[in-house]
């Protein structure tokens, strides 16, 4: 799909200052308003589950034009007789938390580009949520010798967030190279995909 130039520079800032945050306690609340500002939008809900504990944690962010503090972006916008356009981005960063984004506005719907561009959000912002989750997490511990040392550095930055391309530069590997190690790393954990491999190794 096609995006305006000025779309993918406002997108790449986006990721950036994403890829910047580094303090658990200041996100997401550090990030609604230019996420909102990214899809032209009247409010963004951000809603993120521990399935584990039951944890619920709900955060919401409105223009000050739009729509009061104590109402829901959906509700506010229909108790003016107007109907709520929404836009809907679910992430799950790692097994058993689920992150869910709902941007919402009264004026138009969303455009199939302003939905490409809420998609484009998923990745960065569900490595963004590993990231600063990992040190919640346990360190994986792959000693057992079923993973090479190399495999077990590569299942360690996964489970950091970190891209193909990150891990490659780290290590001095390329994309390609993390990708067959991810591959026998998959093979090797009976997994098929990240998400789980990392999952599988903080067993």
């Amino acid at each position: 799909m096609y995006l305006p130039l000025h779309t993918v520079r406002q997108l790449v800032s986006v990721v950036d200052t994403l890829a910047a945050e580094g303090d658990p306690d200041r996100f997401p609340e550090s990030c609604l308003a230019m996420l909102c500002d990214l899809l032209a939008a009247d409010s963004v809900v951000y809603q993120a589950e521990d399935l584990r504990t039951g944890k619920v944690s709900r955060v919401e962010f409105h223009r000050p034009c739009s729509v009061g503090a104590d109402d829901s972006a959906e509700g506010a916008c229909q108790g003016h007789g107007l109907r709520a356009h929404l836009a809907t981005l679910p992430v799950e960063p790692f097994p058993g938390f689920r992150v869910t984004m709902v941007f919402a506005r009264r004026a138009h719907p969303f455009t199939d580009v302003e939905q490409h561009v809420c998609e484009l959000l998923g990745e960065p912002l569900a490595s963004v949520l590993r990231r600063l989750h990992s040190g919640r997490l346990v360190t994986p511990d792959l000693r057992d010798g079923t993973l090479t040392l190399r495999e077990q550095e590569i299942v360690r930055l996964v489970a950091l967030g970190r891209t193909n391309v990150a891990i490659g530069h780290e290590l001095a590997l390329s994309p390609r190279t993390v990708a067959k190690h991810l591959e026998h790393i998959y093979r090797k954990l009976r997994v098929g995909g990240r998400a789980e491999a990392v999952a599988r190794a903080l067993e």
